[in-house]
């Protein structure tokens, strides 16, 4: 393996137990200067232990930790930080009350005698964040932030201390295209000054556009490492999942249905979205893409309810209907996956169980009383159909991996018997196998006739796994293109409204 710069940063046998569980086994890491390290593998593959002990989260079983070739024995992430290195979680940890700039500056605060001062504090802040490519009001409460300028926010936080050594994981979940190639951008230029960089992603896209090397982790076990230049999607993945891989989506319909399940006409949604008219046949997978912001997170959340539709009609099954309401949404058999999984979509402190059944307890209870036995037979089924790993149903389901969490929210809409699945997002931070599950199990619904509507930001996504793709722009469809002859130049066109409209 060729490697440019001496090595900054070095694991050697790391392993990792809790209680008996060994989650990380003998695994060794070279961390070089300059170098972009992509670490793969799917949820539970042990990355995020693995990253946890080298930048002092956690202290390992066995293995040691070397900085420049001296052993190091952090006790805590302050330690790491300390000596160089930041990580940039995927599960936030910014304080809502406070501006960006105070979350940016947090621990490095500079002073004006006792107190801290304001004004050089969101002066540095801006600087940072001009740093790494991006505009944010530096004075705007984090509460009030979107989930990508969160993320921004906690990246331009970890860069605040300029690092040695900084790590990312799954960095641009939250971020749309343009967002994420100026975090490539920013990647690309820390690593000419020396910086090394390490980025856990289940993003393709992201390892071969910022990274020069990927090691992949199974099992917490390591499987597999090479250069980026030498290796393709398909052999990570294959390496990730333990068998050979082809194709992630499974085969579209031949010919879309003449019935159509749900019909918009002329649908607005305040002056987000404008005169969208929508078909989505029976048994079909409908795509909406376009860049970010576009209209697409308003009209998801009019189809069932959250917000209402402002005018036009909705039809299903040919008939008129007014969903006003997620309840309304429920009668009518529709079936909404949020994009944001922790706020909208689990009940984080109850258990796996209790949130596969949250939404069909009328049926599983008799006088109020649940019937335990139709429940547990229901929870398990549904364990079993979606292939949640879990070690129990009684486990919080906080405790989930992202992958499986997602899994649970499906399970609890399928028990409702939906007939039409509104997806937003559905794989966003999720590893391969969960997508390639979650996949398959789309089109098992629909060859049951459920029609569904995918909403992404991944445009490898919607082409794959469309029949019918509608593009937006502005609020508006922009254009309608066959899944079969759809391509990244074709949606891009109709992204940037060069489409002019209609069907490409």
């Amino acid at each position: 393996m060729e490697h440019t710069g001496k090595m900054i940063l070095e694991g050697q046998s790391l392993s990792k137990n809790f209680g008996e569980n060994t989650v990380l086994r003998d695994v060794s890491i070279q961390c070089f200067e300059g170098e972009g390290l992509a670490l793969a593998g799917e949820n539970g593959a042990g990355k995020s232990t693995l990253m946890n002990i080298i930048s002092g989260g956690l202290v390992p079983s066995s293995g040691t930790v070397r900085m420049d070739g001296k052993e190091c024995h952090f006790s805590s992430s302050r330690d790491g930080k300390n000596a160089g290195i930041a990580f940039v979680h995927q599960e936030l940890s910014l304080m809502n009350e406070m501006t960006a700039g105070e979350n940016i500056m947090l621990g490095m605060e500079p002073k004006k005698g006792r107190w801290i001062d304001q004004k050089k504090l969101h002066e540095q802040a801006a600087g940072v964040l001009k740093e790494i490519g991006y505009e944010i009001d530096e004075y705007e409460l984090v509460k009030n932030l979107s989930p990508a300028q969160r993320q921004i926010v906690e990246i331009a936080k970890a860069w605040a201390a300029h690092p040695r050594v900084l790590i990312f994981d799954e960095p641009t979940s939250s971020l749309n295209k343009a967002e994420s190639d100026q975090l490539f951008d920013f990647i690309r230029r820390i690593k000419k000054q020396g910086v090394s960089v390490i980025v856990i992603s289940h993003r393709m896209d992201d390892i071969f556009a910022c990274c020069d090397r990927v090691i992949v982790l199974k099992d917490g076990m390591f499987v597999f490492s090479a250069l980026t230049k030498d290796t393709n999607n398909d052999e990570i993945i294959s390496k990730m999942v333990g068998r050979e891989f082809k194709n992630v989506y499974p085969p579209r319909n031949e010919k879309l249905s003449d019935t159509i399940k749900l019909e918009i006409q002329k649908g607005c949604v305040g002056s987000k979205v404008k005169d969208v008219d929508l078909k989505l046949p029976k048994g079909a997978v409908i795509g909406i893409g376009g860049l970010e912001g576009q209209g697409q997170r308003e009209l998801a959340r009019a189809l069932f309810g959250i917000v209402p539709f402002t005018s036009g009609v909705c039809l299903i099954d040919g008939e008129q209907k007014k969903i006003s309401s997620p309840v309304d949404a429920v009668k009518n058999k529709i079936a909404f996956l949020s994009d944001d999984r922790k706020a909208e979509g689990l009940f984080l402190d109850l258990s796996c169980g209790e949130n596969i059944l949250s939404l069909s307890y009328k049926r599983n209870s008799k006088l109020g009383f649940v019937k335990k036995k139709d429940s547990q037979k229901e929870i398990q089924d549904g364990i079993d159909q979606l292939k949640i790993k879990l070690a129990d149903a009684r486990q919080p389901v906080k405790s989930l991996s992202g992958g499986n969490q997602q899994k649970i929210v499906f399970s609890r809409w399928i028990k409702t018997d939906p007939e039409i699945l509104v997806l937003h997002e559905p794989t966003r931070g999720i590893d391969v196998q969960s997508k390639l599950e979650i996949y398959e199990l789309i089109r098992q619904l629909t060859k049951k006739g459920v029609s569904v509507i995918v909403f992404t930001s991944d445009m490898l996504e919607l082409i794959g796994i469309s029949d019918e793709i509608y593009v937006m722009y502005e609020g508006r469809i922009s254009g309608q293109i066959s899944g079969k002859d759809a391509t990244e130049e074709k949606i891009m066109q109709l992204s940037a409204n060069s489409g002019k409209g209609g069907e490409a």
